[in-house]
């Protein structure tokens, strides 16, 4: 498998956990969860993610959306 595959096997397997888990973001990639959700974010924009069914990448969109800091920041104002 290469990066984003495995970004994307891991974001599948724990989109009904909302997506992880700080340390298991890091322990699996070696970034940080913003740098993580940034990067799903681009997969589920391309190619790949096409092989989802679309509610699920959907899902995994809104997780992204969710965790992203910048994201909860402007939910906060």
């Amino acid at each position: 498998m290469n990066r984003d595959a495995d970004l994307l096997a891991f974001a599948v397997k724990w989109r009904h956990w909302g997506g992880g888990s700080r340390s298991d973001i890091f322990v699996e990639f070696g970034i940080s969860p913003d740098q993580y959700f940034r990067r799903l974010a681009r997969i589920l924009d391309g190619v790949k993610a096409r092989e989802l069914a679309p509610d699920v990448r959907e899902e995994l969109r809104t997780i992204c959306r969710a965790r992203r800091p910048e994201r909860a920041a402007q939910r906060t104002r």
